[in-house]
């Protein structure tokens, strides 16, 4: 941060980094009974991209008046990366091979980001009086360019094979302007309540272009317009709200009641391959409310509800094919609407001079107009467009509005301190509950996943040189079908840790963290497994503000990468390549 003179201060950053990742991932999913019984689909991906990014930031504080501030902050990104991929998929009917795909990309894409937020704030002389206007800017251009071979394998039920192989170049152009403002003003009303009046005009331009082109037989080019997975889609969308607030706070109560009427415009136009378009307006009355209520000095409850409303991405009202797995083709739906979502939590807190602390809280999500997949399967070869088959047993899923969406969300914590170890010892449980609807097949279900975790954490600060944390969780989880609640994924996920650090004789450091993780109800193939860091190092300088460290990773060679997620209608286990252990020196400076 820089001083301009008394009423300027300047803050910039510039940020740079480079990575060249490669990725390994090995998906295995299993479908719910109800969906598709019998298939399994096995995955192999391989990526390799690099990556370079370049992050400006300014901040400029001026100091109009003791009542009037202006603040600037203009940013400016550049991001550059290549990759290469391939992908290997297979579905299995009854554990035999039913089509298979695979696929070598090549691809290159150039970002960047320009915007700026303009911030001014006045109070005036009657106290509780001020005004503030915000606006905001933002462009975004991301230019791309794909190269893929594919080759395609349908298995017969005699157990003869058919491959089709072709090439394709897909070159895509992503533009969006943002412009967003916000005015607010607030009056104070009495001693206890305070008026608060806004209103925010947003405005969103999108356009996306995709092109794709054959690969010619003759001359080796990709020259050959395919007008089936092809489309330039532009899209506006406006939305402008006023909103009217009361805020009353006295003594251990402090209320906040607003309301937002929003006004909003949806527009869509498909410029090629042919002309089309779409307009939708909607009106919405999006309340909102705050309360926390502080019985005494010990115990709070906090409560609140909010509402909002979010219109459909560009890529998805794009009624384009996207070919990337042909085993899993998808496409936009110009047709979509906004979604309304309503969120509400409330808290408890209570909060001892002995140390004891106290939280219970619960919460819930419902959305309207949810945008849920519709897929199918295909029971023979079916022609989407001239150029484009979907395979016997390939899936095509398009998004929808569904009603059925909800959420739940609890958390009960208790902790305490244990004065003989000079300890803290947390417990908790936590529990989540989603309900996704669905459409497969025609059919509509609901996707419903329960997790529960226990957690304790005992941590320690016994002195300046000496603390140490241990803790335990599990991971329950649950996930089902409405149409089908005998069957689904059950497992359990262990995890303990323990970590110490140590400072002895001349300033020099021991730092250790040891952590197990295990699977139950899991097959596979997925072992439990220790992960082990180490480090040694040396402070010096004033108060110890230096220290240079060695550090060891993964000492055991054990590390793994796991993950679980669900699906529409299936759930996926997902093993990916992890570091392999490695050494490190690094030098800390802390300012004080």
């Amino acid at each position: 941060m820089d001083q301009w003179g008394e009423k300027w201060k300047v803050t910039g950053s510039y940020f740079f980094n480079q990575s060249d990742n490669l990725t390994q991932q090995q998906t295995e999913r299993e479908y719910f009974d109800s969906s598709l019984p019998g298939m399994t689909y096995s995955e192999y991906q391989e990526s390799s991209m690099k990556n370079w990014n370049h992050r400006f930031n300014m901040k400029l504080d001026y100091q109009i008046s003791n009542r009037t501030s202006l603040q600037f902050r203009p940013t400016l990104s550049f991001q550059n990366n290549d990759s290469h991929g391939l992908l290997q998929g297979l579905n299995l009917l009854n554990g035999m091979s039913d089509n298979e795909t695979e696929t070598a990309t090549l691809g290159e894409n150039d970002a960047y980001n320009v915007g700026a937020d303009l911030i001014l704030r006045h109070r005036f002389l009657k106290e509780g009086r001020t005004l503030s206007l915000m606006l905001s800017g933002k462009m975004s251009n991301t230019d791309g360019n794909t190269y893929t071979d594919y080759l395609n394998t349908l298995y017969s039920a005699d157990g003869l094979s058919e491959t089709d192989s072709y090439s394709q170049w897909k070159q895509t152009l992503n533009r969006q302007y943002t412009l967003r403002s916000n005015l607010s003003y607030t009056e104070r009303l009495t001693d206890y309540m305070q008026l608060q009046l806004g209103y925010k005009l947003s405005y969103t331009d999108s356009e996306n272009d995709r092109k794709t082109y054959k690969k010619s037989a003759v001359s080796d080019l990709y020259d050959q317009l395919d007008e089936s997975l092809s489309n330039e889609y532009q899209s506006g969308y406006l939305t402008q709200a006023g909103s009217v607030g009361l805020r009353y706070r006295a003594g251990k109560f402090n209320a906040m009641l607003g309301v937002d009427a929003q006004w909003a415009d949806l527009r869509g136009d498909m410029v090629y391959p042919q002309a089309d378009n779409l307009s939708h307006r909607y009106f919405s009355i999006l309340p909102s409310f705050t309360m926390r209520y502080s019985l005494d000095r010990t115990n709070s409850l906090q409560l609140r509800y909010r509402s909002k409303s979010s219109a459909p991405s560009v890529t998805s009202l794009q009624n384009v094919i996207d070919n990337s797995n042909p085993l899993f083709l998808s496409a936009g739906n110009p047709a979509l609407d906004q979604q309304l979502s309503h969120t509400t939590n409330l808290r408890y807190l209570r909060t001892t001079k002995s140390g004891h602390t106290f939280i219970a809280m619960v919460g819930a999500t419902i959305q309207q107009d949810y945008v849920a997949d519709s897929t199918f399967v295909a029971k023979e070869d079916m022609e989407l467009t001239p150029s484009v088959t979907l395979s016997k047993g390939a899936q095509f899923t398009r998004p929808v509005n569904m009603d059925g969406y909800y959420s739940l969300q609890s958390m009960l914590t208790y902790g305490f301190p244990i004065d003989f170890i000079r300890s803290n010892i947390n417990l908790s449980l936590s529990a989540n509950y989603a309900n996704v609807p669905t459409i497969f097949d025609g059919i509509e279900s609901k996707t419903r996943e329960l997790n529960l975790i226990p957690k304790i954490i005992i941590g320690s600060n016994i002195s300046n040189n000496l603390d140490f944390t241990a803790s335990y969780s599990a991971g329950i989880n649950k996930m089902f079908s409405s149409l089908d609640t005998a069957t689904g994924s059950d497992y359990v996920t262990h995890t303990a840790s323990a970590k110490l650090g140590w400072t002895f004789f001349w300033g020099l450091t021991f730092r250790s963290t040891f952590d197990y993780i295990g699977y139950t109800g899991l097959d596979t193939g997925t072992e439990d497994y220790f992960l082990w860091n180490l480090s040694l190092g040396k402070k010096f300088l004033k108060n110890n503000a230096a220290e240079i460290r060695v550090e060891a990773f993964d000492v055991l060679k054990q590390n793994q990468a796991f993950t679980h997620s669900i699906g529409s209608n299936y759930y996926d286990y997902i093993n990916s390549n992890v570091l392999k252990p490695y050494a490190m020196i690094s030098f800390v400076y802390t300012i004080r």
